[in-house]
């Protein structure tokens, strides 16, 4: 028998076994895919949310009379209803919005919006008009178009009009409408960014929303203001009147209520 290649043999068997029992102690564990933030606006059919809605609206002042403020409160509910298919084939969801003035009406329905979720986004069509309310994955800082899919007089379709910031914390609405302040451990806001937001000597813009892990949108507040300004007669120079408006309206909407849990 020639020894040299029985000793290669002997090492090669040897090797071989070697990588059998390192291959027999080794655990193959799945690494989960980092999460896109899909979380934040759990669509599907049964889903609902019931705001408190606080509206102000200014009247219009004059060099004598300031503005005046009327307030208004209600509530809205917000409930996923059905799935369906529309027109290009892709699956879609009915979002029905309901409205009453007080606990002790029942809930009108108000109106009908069709809500589209996928792995890239959250769209919302809303009297023929699709806003990208989330995209994912969510990233504190991030920008997208919030119109996209439209043109909008505050942006371009190529223009970045929205952003996240704040991801991750938490957030405590205030107590309303008799209902207790409640605080969401897992918060994204968003917020209008660039030409779709303002706040200048001549008029003040804002949306924001605030979507809690699990649960959905917690909190939106808009914000429209046209400020008030005449020109002095002896100086020929603009004047601003602080709390008063050509047009000043603002809405507050605060979930006082969720399901299903």
């Amino acid at each position: 028998m020639n020894l040299k290649i029985s000793a290669s043999r002997a090492v090669v068997a040897f090797a071989i076994a070697g990588v059998a029992l390192a291959m027999a102690g080794c655990k193959y564990e799945s690494v989960p895919a980092p999460d896109s933030g899909a979380g934040y606006y759990p669509v599907a059919v049964g889903n609902f949310w019931t705001y408190a809605v606080a509206d102000s609206i200014w009247s219009q002042a004059t060099q004598t009379v300031p503005s005046v403020v009327t307030a208004t409160a209600y509530q809205f509910k917000e409930t996923i209803t059905e799935e369906f298919t529309d027109a290009a084939g892709k699956k879609v969801f009915r979002l029905v919005r309901s409205k009453r003035q007080g606990t002790s009406q029942e809930f009108k329905n108000d109106s009908v919006f069709v809500l589209s979720a996928t792995g890239q986004s959250v769209v919302l069509n809303r009297n023929n008009t699709r806003t990208l309310e989330l995209i994912f994955p969510v990233r504190d800082g991030r920008l997208w178009n919030f119109n996209a899919f439209n043109n909008n007089f505050n942006d371009t379709i190529t223009a970045e009009t929205r952003r996240y910031s704040r991801v991750g914390e938490p957030f405590t609405t205030r107590a309303v409408a008799g209902s207790p302040a409640q605080t969401f451990a897992n918060t994204v806001t968003t917020a209008n960014a660039g030409t779709a937001a303002e706040n200048s000597l001549l008029k003040r813009i804002g949306y924001q929303q605030v979507f809690a892990k699990g649960v959905g949108p917690v909190y939106r507040r808009r914000d429209y203001f046209l400020n008030y300004n005449y020109t002095d007669s002896r100086t020929g120079n603009q004047i601003y009147v602080p709390g008063s408006y050509f047009f000043g309206f603002s809405r507050r909407e605060t979930l006082i209520d969720y399901g299903p849990r």
